[in-house]
Parts: structure tokens; sequence; C-alpha cells
């Protein structure tokens, strides 16, 4: 009885442990569906991936405003000096006025300076520039002889040169990009043409020139020899007289030549030293008096009859198209002439109002 009592205990026994191992696999087999979310994580990473899309991200975001802070109207400016022979006077002036707006115009940052007359401080101050790294350089040359080498180490150390009013002796070989100016021989025979042709061919007459080695001055005295070739007539009484383009000297220079000699005329270089001649002479003198520039003080001595008419060659345009110039080589263009000529046009009574 008692045997039979343990069988009976041992088969209980038994079927538990079978009705445990079998609750085991059932929980095991229902378990294996829950491994399926992990598989719900890839659309999430597809959603991190989309976060990284161009514009998107943070990153991205402050890439694009640096690559703003590059664009081209942001740079800095072209650095240009402008050196002028000397600024003592009206045309000077309206040159400087005049580069000054047309760099405005086209945003680059000019210094202008005066030589004072100094050839060798005209180049000290091309040296100066260059050192300090300018991108291009304008100058009237005070000495057409002496500033070519100055000129071609410029150019060799990358910097645009160009000449305005009057050009270096030879520029093509110095380095020298272009030349922006008047043509002197033209506005010389323009001028002494009228002078003739007032005077009806005949009468004597005096010159005021500018520096003697100034190349503009020089081939505005060959356009008066030029046509004085055709007027047998018309007899100089005395020396051309370098004013290095001053009024003031001018000035005195025609009162001690009206205390020696009867003129009929007095052909000056540029319009400063016609307005001492007509200083000297005073108002409606009777003496033909002219001058070479167009500028304000020009005009005035026009209009009150203290001489008679002058040449333009606009040196302000000068300046403004060899600064615009400079800039096209600067932003890599080629220049369609390298020889910029402005006109020359008569002005007396007549026509003064149309060009104040």
């Amino acid at each position: 009885m008692n045997k039979l009592k343990k069988l009976l205990a041992l088969l209980a026994v038994a079927a538990l442990l079978v009705s445990l191992m079998a609750g085991c696999s059932g929980t095991k087999k229902d378990a294996e569906p829950t491994a399926e979310p992990e598989a719900t994580a890839e659309p999430a990473a597809e959603g991190e991936g989309e976060a990284e899309e161009p514009g998107e991200a943070e990153g991205a975001g402050e890439a694009e405003g640096a690559g703003e802070a590059e664009e081209p109207g942001e740079a800095e400016p072209y650095k240009i000096a402008l050196i002028q022979q000397h600024q003592d006077n009206a045309f000077q002036i309206t040159v400087s006025e005049a580069a000054q707006a047309k760099a405005d115009e086209l945003g680059v940052d000019l210094t202008i300076l005066s030589a004072d007359q100094d050839a060798n401080k005209q180049i000290s101050l091309i040296e100066q520039y260059v050192a300090e790294g300018y991108d291009a350089i304008l100058y009237e040359p005070v000495n057409p002889d002496a500033l070519g080498d100055a000129s071609k180490a410029a150019a060799d150390a990358g910097v645009v040169v160009i000449n305005i009013i009057s050009a270096v002796t030879d520029w093509e070989n110095y380095g020298i990009s272009a030349i922006s100016l008047g043509n002197n021989v033209t506005a010389g025979e323009v001028e002494m043409q009228h002078v003739c042709d007032l005077l009806e061919g005949k009468g004597n007459y005096a010159i005021l020139t500018g520096p003697s080695a100034d190349s503009g001055g020089l081939d505005r005295l060959q356009g008066y020899r030029n046509v004085l070739e055709n007027y047998p007539d018309m007899v100089e009484v005395v020396e051309p007289k370098d004013c290095a383009w001053d009024t003031a000297q001018a000035q005195a220079a025609v009162e001690t030549w009206l205390s020696a000699y009867e003129l009929d005329a007095i052909i000056c270089e540029n319009d400063g030293m016609a307005v001492g001649a007509g200083n000297a002479a005073g108002a409606d003198s009777g003496i033909i008096i002219t001058g070479v520039d167009g500028t304000p003080d020009g005009f005035e001595a026009i209009n009150d009859g203290r001489i008679t008419g002058t040449v333009s060659q606009d040196g302000g345009a000068m300046a403004a198209n060899g600064l615009e110039a400079a800039v096209k080589l600067l932003n890599g263009e080629t220049l369609e002439e390298t020889t910029i000529i402005t006109d020359n046009i008569w002005i007396d009574a007549d026509n003064v109002a149309d060009y104040e």
C-alpha cells in the first residue's frame, strides 16, 4: 500500500515536470514575435538620415552662412593711387575731383597725392605704394624720361600702371598698361590756328610754356610750330618762357614783356598761365590771349574779357578714363584701346556757356 502511494506520488511529480516543460516551451514561442519591434528601428534610422539632408542639419546651416561671407560683392575694394604732378591750379583740381567721383562710382579705394613737380618724389611715392600692396597706380609723369624704371618695377611687382594727361617716353617698354590723355600736338595746332585766324596771319606773338621737360608741353609747342610754318608774317618777338604751369609766374613774365614789346598775341600752354597773362594785360586789352585745358578759371577769364579762348581736352575725363581702364584690367578684362584720347574743342565767348 505504501509502495502504491509512492508510485502515485512519483507519477504526479513527473506529470508536473512535463507540464512545466510545456509551459516553458510555450512561453518561448510566444516571445519570438517580440523580436520584431527591433526591425522598426530601421525607419527611425531613415528619419535620422533625412535630418542630415543639406540645409536641414544645424552644421549645414552654419556652412551656408560661412559660404555667404565669401560672396564677390563683399571682397575688399581695389586700392588705387593717383599721383598728380601737382595740385596747384584749377586743371589739377578738376582732375582730382573727377578721379574721386569715378572711384566712388566704381567702388574702389582711391588715394590722391601730389608729387609737387618733383620727379624724385614721384618715384618714391610709386615705390611706397607698390610696397604697401596697392593694386594700381595712375600718375602724370613730372619728367617723362625719369619715370620708366619705377614704372617697370611696379609692373613687375604685379601692379597695374597707367599714365594720365601725359606719358612716359617709350611707355610701352616700361610695363605701363595704358595712357589716358589728350592729343597735345593737335591741341597746340587748334590753339595756334585760331590765333593766326584772328590776326589774319600777321602779328607779333610770345609763348608761355610748361616745364621744359614735360612731354605734353613739348607736344603743344610742336603743334604751334606746325601751324606757324604756314604763316611767315607771324613774328615771335621773344623766346618762349617756362612758367611751370603757374599763374603768378606767368603774370610776372607778361608784365615784364609788356614793358618791352608790342604784342598782338600771347599763346599759353595751359589756362593757368593764360589767366596770369590776362591779369597782367587787363580786361579787353586788345591782345589775343589763349590757353589749353578748358578749366573753370579759364572760362571765367573768357567771360570777363581777360583771355580770348582755350582748347578743352577735359582733364577730368583723362583721369576718369584712366581709372576705369585700371579697374577693367584688375577685373581680368582686356582694353580695346591702350591709348585713350579725349577730344580737342575750341572754346571762346561764343560757346563758353555750353561748357561752364
